[in-house]
This record gives structure tokens, C-alpha cells and sequence, in this order.
């Protein structure tokens, strides 16, 4: 099995028996929010639909793989997300969805194949909500980001892929919407989301960081502040 980044996307490139596309974290749904709140936002849905698409041929995909929370709204389904998700998820490939927190009654609005995890030989594909036990990892939910200040205290937020190897080897992905930030992973006192950081399973400073183009910050714990 080859695994790889797709180089400026928060995206990954399995390559086994078939040719995989990993993504995770769309909240397709969350420009609904903000436009509630009176804020105009682009369509994001479909840029993030075009970006998959000039991917999939790219890279000759031929399977894509949703890492959970497709849809944003909580506890309830929008209009907004019962009349787009159909159209969003509709490929000319197979489009295998992994359960979020944030999908509760995803089953009934689209025709998906939705479920808990997937194995792609020794590597197990899951949300990262709930514990699944595994030695080689793939998750999204933390929607990671690096924080960079500069010398006049601004701030920029960039995405990064996460990876340790050990006892376990785990890989998260940042979320592929371009308008969710994310947690600040090297940021003082940042709570990072989900169970194997809530159990002290894992530490965050241990995993090595990588932005999207590839570059190699470091550890976490390097990049702290």
C-alpha cells in the first residue's frame, strides 16, 4: 500500500487494490450558518465539489472516502443539507462515507455507503469521535492548523497534517472546507477535540506536523507557544 498527500490540499492518495481519495471534515451546510448570522459567504460546496473533481482525474481516483461530519448542522438536518448533499455526493465514482459526529441521520438523505470505519489492508479509516482500537490510524475531527505570529502580533492560521509512528501509527487530516480554521495545535491551553486526547491515549505535541505543501515543521512540541 502507498500512501501520499495531495500537495497544497488537505487531501491524501491511497493506492492499494483500488485508488483511493481521502478527505475529511466537509460541514457541508456551515455557509448556512453563516448566512443566518447575515454574513455572505461563497458557495462552498461548490468550489470544494470542483476542487474533488479536477483531483479525481488528476490523480485517477477511483474511489473517494469521507472521513465523517459531511454535513454541519447539529442535532437536526437543514433544508439547506437535504436539498445539496444528494447533489454534492453524486460522482462519476464510488463515494464510501465514514459516520461523524455531526451525520446523525445522514442514512436517510443520501445513497451513500455510510458507515462506521474501513480497512484498506493494515490501515483502519475512521472519524476519530469514538475509539476504535488499531495500530495504524487514519482520522479526521480535529481539524488541525498550525498558529504563526508575527512580529506585530498577527495571526495566520495555516492547515497541517498530523502523523506519529510508534506502538501506533496514526495520520489526521485537516478539514477539507476552506472556511474552517480549526484548532490550533501549537497553541497554549488549545483543547484538542475527541476521545484519544480526552483519555490521554495520544499527546498532541508528540505528533509530527506538515503543512500542506509539505513542509516539515517538526514535532509539535518544537512549534509550541
Amino acid at each position: 500500500m502507498e500512501l501520499y498527500p495531495v500537495i497544497n490540499k488537505p487531501a491524501i492518495v491511497i493506492e492499494s487494490d483500488t485508488r483511493y481519495l481521502v478527505i475529511a471534515d466537509l460541514h457541508l451546510g456551515k455557509e448556512y450558518e453563516y448566512y443566518k448570522k447575515g454574513i455572505k459567504v461563497p458557495d462552498i460546496g461548490q468550489k470544494m465539489k470542483s476542487d474533488l473533481l479536477k483531483i479525481i482525474k488528476r490523480k485517477n481516483i477511483e474511489e473517494l472516502i469521507i472521513l465523517g461530519d459531511v454535513k454541519h448542522n447539529l442535532p437536526f438536518t437543514s433544508f439547506f443539507e437535504k436539498l445539496n448533499l444528494p447533489k454534492f455526493l453524486d460522482f462519476n465514482i464510488p463515494v464510501r462515507i465514514i459516520k461523524g459526529n455531526h451525520d446523525g441521520n445522514i442514512e436517510e438523505i443520501v445513497h451513500n455507503e455510510v458507515m462506521k470505519s474501513f480497512k484498506i489492508e493494515d490501515h483502519i479509516l475512521t472519524h476519530g469521535h469514538i475509539l476504535i482500537e488499531g495500530n495504524n490510524l487514519i482520522m479526521g475531527h480535529v481539524h488541525p492548523v498550525v498558529e504563526f505570529v508575527d512580529s506585530n502580533g498577527k495571526i495566520t492560521r495555516m492547515k497541517c497534517f498530523l502523523r506519529i509512528e510508534g506502538s501506533q501509527n496514526i495520520i489526521i487530516l485537516p478539514s477539507f472546507n476552506p472556511v474552517i480554521e480549526g484548532v490550533s495545535i501549537n497553541k497554549e491551553g488549545e483543547a484538542i477535540p475527541g476521545p484519544y486526547f480526552d483519555s490521554g491515549r495520544l499527546e498532541i505535541k508528540d505528533f509530527d506536523c506538515y503543512l500542506l505543501d509539505g513542509t516539515y515543521m517538526g514535532k509539535v512540541r518544537d512549534i509550541y507557544r
